[in-house]
C-alpha cells in the first residue's frame, strides 16, 4: 500500500513540475524594441540609436540595425546590417558606405531563443555629394595647345550638368579661371586646349558640376614648348621637329644637322639618324645620274666616331638611304649630298631594294602627278636580318642595326601656304616595315599604319606644327587609298 502511495505522489509531483514549466514557456515572448532614432545624416553615413525594452523573458543574444533601399528590411533582406552586442538596454551604430542622395528604410532588431523581433521602420535620406572626377592626362603639348583628358565616375547622387577643364598659371585653378566645357554626365572626356602662351607653365584640372556644387580632379602642371620659327613653304622641317633636336654637341643622341637637301637628327650611340626629314616636288627631280659617292660626314663633331663608306662592308646590310638618291636628281651636288653616311642605315637588302624602294618610287610618281610631299623617315629598335643572317650591330659594334624602318608622308596638291592647307582630309601615308629579308613577296602598302602607331613606336611627336585639332584626326587614320 505504501508503495502505491509513493508512486502516486511521484507522478503528481512530476505532473505539477511539467505543468509549471509549460506555463512559464508559454509566457516568454520575442524581444520588444524602441523606434530607431537617425541622426548626423551625411552623404554616406548616419548614426542610429535604439534600445531593447524587454527581452521577452529570454536572453537577447543579438541586437543591432538593418537597412535597405527597399521596404521593411530584415536580416535576410537588406543592404546592410550591424550587430551591437546582446541583452537589454540602449545601443547605437554608425553606418557608412551609403549612397548619396538616397532614401533608406532602417529598423532595429533583437534576437532571443524564440526568434527575431524588429522595431518600427524609420525612413531617412542621405544628402547629395559632390561629383567624383579625375584629371587623367595632358598630352600632345605644343607651343600653343595641349590635349587633355578627364573621367567623371560618380554624380554624387545627382546628375552632372557640366564637366570640362579649367586652367591657370597659378596652382589649383577653378572655373573662375580659364575653362572649357565638354558635355555632361558620366564617362571619359577630352578636348584640345588652344591659344596658350609659348614656354609657359600651366596648372590644369578637370571639373564636374551637380546640384550640390563643383568638384575638381587632381591638378596637373605642364609647360608649353618654344614657339616655332616662321618656317617658309618647302622647308624640310615645315611640319615640325619630331624629337626637338638641337645642334648642341652635348645633345649627342638627338643632334640636329641641317643639310641643303634634308634635315636630320643624328644619334651618336646608334651612329645612324633618328630621323631624316625632306620636302619633295618636281623641282628636286631632273636628269642627273646616281653619284654613288658614299662618304664620311665630316660635319659631325670631330670627337665623335664617324661612319665611313666602308663601315658596312661584308656586313650583309645595304647602305640604305633615308632621303633617297632618286629624290634629288636636279643637280650633281644635290644627289651627292644624299650619299653622306649620316643619311644611311644598315638595311636588309630585300627591305631596301624591295618594299622600301617601291614606296620611294610611288612617292616620286605622286610628285610627278602634281603633288608635293613632306616626308620623314627613320630606323627603330635593334636587331635585323641581312643577307648574312641576324645581327644587332656591325662595324665592330660601332653601328646599331635597327629592327624596323618607318616613314611618314604628307601629300598635298602643289601650292602655297602649305601648313595652312593641311586639313582633316589631307592624305597621310605611314608605314612600319621589318628590317628583315622575310619581306620578299610583300607590298609596301601591306605595312600601312597610322601616324599614331609610329609615334607610339618611336616616342616622337610628328606634325607638331600642324593644328592640334587637325593632328588628332589625320594622325589616327590609316591610309587606304587603293594602290
Amino acid at each position: 500500500m505504501k508503495h502505491l502511495v509513493y508512486r502516486f505522489l511521484s507522478i503528481a509531483i512530476i505532473a505539477a513540475l511539467f505543468s509549471l514549466s509549460s506555463c512559464t514557456e508559454e509566457e516568454n515572448t520575442l524581444p520588444t524594441l524602441t523606434s530607431t532614432e537617425v541622426t548626423n545624416i551625411e552623404e554616406d553615413t548616419a548614426i542610429l540609436k535604439s534600445a531593447v525594452d524587454s527581452d521577452g523573458g529570454l536572453q537577447v543574444t543579438a541586437r543591432g540595425f538593418c537597412w535597405s533601399i527597399s521596404a521593411d528590411p530584415t536580416l535576410e533582406n537588406n543592404n546592410g546590417f550591424t550587430q551591437e552586442g546582446e541583452g537589454v538596454g540602449e545601443f547605437a551604430s554608425t553606418i557608412s558606405q551609403l549612397s548619396p542622395n538616397t532614401s533608406y528604410q532602417v529598423r532595429s532588431y533583437g534576437t532571443n531563443r524564440l526568434g527575431t523581433a524588429y522595431g518600427e521602420v524609420q525612413t531617412f535620406s542621405t544628402s547629395m555629394a559632390l561629383p567624383t572626377v579625375s584629371t587623367v592626362s595632358v598630352s600632345s603639348i605644343t607651343w600653343n595647345a595641349a590635349t587633355v583628358a578627364g573621367d567623371a565616375t560618380s554624380g554624387g547622387g545627382g546628375d552632372i550638368t557640366e564637366r570640362g577643364f579649367c586652367w591657370s598659371t597659378a596652382e589649383e585653378p577653378t572655373i573662375d579661371d580659364e575653362k572649357l566645357q565638354k558635355g555632361e554626365g558620366l564617362g571619359e572626356f577630352s578636348l584640345v586646349v588652344e591659344n596658350l602662351t609659348p614656354e609657359q607653365t600651366y596648372y590644369l584640372r578637370a571639373y564636374a558640376i551637380n546640384a550640390k556644387g563643383v568638384a575638381y580632379g587632381e591638378t596637373i602642371s605642364f609647360t608649353t614648348l618654344e614657339e616655332p620659327l616662321n618656317v617658309p613653304d618647302n622647308h624640310h622641317m615645315l611640319l615640325g621637329n619630331p624629337s626637338s633636336a638641337t645642334d648642341d654637341i652635348l645633345n649627342a643622341n638627338d643632334y640636329l644637322m641641317v643639310k641643303d637637301q634634308f634635315h636630320l637628327s643624328y644619334n651618336n650611340t646608334t651612329r645612324t639618324a633618328n630621323w631624316v626629314s625632306w620636302h619633295l616636288n618636281t623641282s628636286y627631280l631632273g636628269d642627273v645620274g646616281r653619284q654613288d659617292d658614299f662618304r664620311t660626314d665630316y660635319s659631325l663633331p670631330s670627337s665623335w666616331y664617324r661612319v665611313s663608306e666602308t663601315s658596312y662592308r661584308y656586313s650583309g646590310f645595304d647602305r640604305g638611304h633615308l632621303c633617297p638618291s632618286a629624290d634629288r636628281t636636279a643637280t650633281i651636288a644635290a644627289n651627292s649630298e644624299t650619299f653622306l653616311m649620316t643619311n644611311m642605315l644598315p638595311q636588309a637588302p630585300r627591305n631596301n631594294q624591295g618594299i622600301w624602294a617601291a614606296l620611294e618610287t610611288y612617292s616620286r610618281n605622286l610628285a610627278k602627278s602634281g603633288k608635293e610631299l613632306y616626308i620623314v623617315a627613320g630606323p627603330h629598335g635593334q636587331g635585323g636580318e641581312g643577307s648574312n643572317g641576324y645581327a644587332e650591330t656591325i662595324d665592330n659594334n660601332n653601328i646599331v642595326v635597327p629592327s624596323t624602318t618607318w616613314k611618314i608622308i604628307v601629300v598635298l596638291n602643289n601650292g602655297d601656304n602649305d601648313l595652312d592647307r593641311i586639313n582633316t582630309n589631307t592624305r597621310v601615308i605611314a608605314v612600319i616595315m621589318p628590317n628583315t629579308q622575310e619581306v620578299v613577296g610583300t607590298k609596301w602598302y601591306d605595312y600601312r599604319v597610322s601616324v599614331n602607331d609610329v609615334e607610339e613606336l618611336t616616342g616622337f611627336d610628328f606634325l607638331s606644327n600642324v593644328s592640334t585639332s587637325i593632328q588628332e584626326v589625320i594622325e589616327a587614320v590609316v591610309d587606304n587609298v587603293p594602290i
